[in-house]
């Protein structure tokens, strides 16, 4: 007849353990930690293409079709990057599925009206 086998010897597999509980809340808490620290970097990147796409609509070649293209691409890569940023964000506070769109797309839609003033100069 064989013995069942007890729980592991580290206690992983005992989730009545007082060590584990601790441990989980710790592990939990890194992991919000390190997605904040993510989503600020992405808002820090969605900052900087719009900054990009500002110094495009300045420049002297603005209505070149490079620089329309750059232009562009680096609004769309800033309002990519902030809704990723506020998405995750969102999820480490917990706040509501959804939240973060809105702004996003207000965020997107601003810097679209900011540098098609810029363009018309």
């Amino acid at each position: 007849m064989v013995e069942p086998a007890g729980p592991a010897p580290d206690g992983a597999g005992d989730k009545d353990s007082p060590g584990t509980a601790p441990l989980r809340h710790l592990r939990a808490a890194q992991l919000r930690a390190r997605v904040v620290r993510s989503g600020l970097v992405k808002l820090a990147f969605g900052t900087v293409f719009l900054v990009g796409a500002l110094a495009h609509a300045l420049s002297p070649e603005r209505h070149g079709q490079s620089s329309l293209f750059w232009i562009t691409l680096l609004s769309l890569m800033s309002t990519i990057n902030v809704g990723l940023g506020l998405r995750a964000l969102a999820r480490a506070r917990r706040l509501p599925a959804g939240s973060w769109a809105p702004i996003a797309a207000a965020w997107g839609g601003l810097a679209v009206a900011l540098l098609g003033l810029l363009l018309r100069r």
